[in-house]
């Protein structure tokens, strides 16, 4: 090997070793940033969802933006208020309820599973012989453990709220700012792609949103009717969930069946009914006739995406998964379906192709 090959090799090899360094860098700082970048991409979802209200407020009254905005917030801080001020309490003693309910139901079923012989069986495969599968009690203690981290929650919401509004009042000075890090050749294809992002994600809010109201007021409608206690707070829970597709409503059948269960037997087969017939109803008829103007994503990757979000990044993975996904999409299709393949392809959220 000759001296120039040696230092042609020397060169390769050092920069081979350097980008392992970054790569290993990179995935050292994303794991340990990844709650803050989670907690930014929030405030720019919470932007989105504050631009698209805008829009439509200013488009329909002809009010500057920036005073649109302000009715915007106003309206969404006045609403908050009056749902804290007029059911807060009665949400509050009703949630205190339910955080009775489902320790007792969880001792019940431990009563009832000990007294017979597969019962014993099963406790002690759980754990129950050395006594460690928690009671009822403990296991409230054990929940409330995942809110223990309150401050950083609330912290995280501030921030996702303050930033969300700054991003919203101009969101063309950060997308300009952030066109001049790239080459001139590439800025149009920058800014085509960040319109589309902001397009496809306005969608999936909106559909999201309908669909999270309609599976409420039918699950509260549903429980209601069939003598189910704790209606309202469950079918909010069973809302809130729901923004979560899949995943959400599978996790709310737990503590509903559970506030059956401590009631009677026979009302956990009214829950799993009200459960299955909510959601035929969201998937055969709800979620097609929103996606009909919203975004729809194949569900085999959605679900890959929830469980591989929640692994890497635990329960902020799984809220912000969705919207990820369809980033992603978008991404895929505008810069290699579209720039590298050639291809026509229909970019999700575009509703005028």
């Amino acid at each position: 090997m000759t001296t120039t090959d040696t230092k042609s090799f020397a060169v390769k090899a050092t920069i081979v070793m350097a980008l392992a360094a970054a790569t290993v860098v990179a995935l050292y700082l994303l794991g340990h940033l990844a709650q803050m970048l989670l907690v930014v991409f929030g405030a720019i979802l919470f932007a989105v969802l504050l631009d698209g209200l805008t829009h439509q407020l200013a488009k329909r009254t002809r009010l500057p933006r920036a005073l649109s905005l302000t009715v915007v917030i106003a309206v969404l801080l006045l609403l908050l208020t009056g749902v804290i001020l007029f059911a807060g309490p009665k949400l509050v003693d009703q949630f205190a309820t339910l955080a009775k309910r489902i320790p007792a139901a969880v001792d019940e079923i431990r009563t009832s599973l000990s007294q017979y012989e597969w019962g014993q069986r099963l406790l002690e495969s759980l754990g129950t012989a050395s006594g460690s599968m928690p009671k009822g009690s403990e296991l409230l203690g054990q929940v409330g453990g995942v809110f223990s981290t309150a401050a950083g929650a609330v912290s995280a919401v501030i921030v996702i709220f303050f930033t969300g509004i700054y991003l919203a009042a101009d969101p063309h000075l950060y997308s300009r700012n952030l066109e001049l890090l790239l080459p001139k050749r590439h800025r149009q294809r920058a800014r085509e792609l960040l319109g589309s992002i902001g397009t496809a994600l306005k969608w999936w809010l909106t559909g999201r949103f309908s669909s999270m109201a309609v599976v409420g007021i039918l699950t509260s409608v549903g429980l209601w009717i069939t003598g189910v206690p704790l209606a309202f707070p469950l079918g909010l829970l069973a809302a809130i969930l729901s923004f979560v597709p899949f995943i959400g409503p599978i996790a709310w059948v737990i503590p509903a069946s559970l506030v059956a269960l401590a009631e009677s037997p026979e009302l956990v087969v009214w829950v799993l009914t009200v459960y299955l017939a909510v959601q035929l109803l969201e998937s055969y008829v709800i979620t097609p006739l929103i996606q009909q103007r919203a975004v729809r994503i194949p569900p085999a990757l959605l679900i890959t995406v929830q469980i591989l979000m929640t692994v890497l990044f635990g329960i902020m993975g799984t809220l912000f998964a969705t919207p990820l996904a369809v980033t992603a999409i978008v991404i895929v299709q505008i810069l290699y379906v579209e720039g590298v393949l050639g291809e026509d392809v229909s970019i999700m959220g575009d509703h005028r192709r």
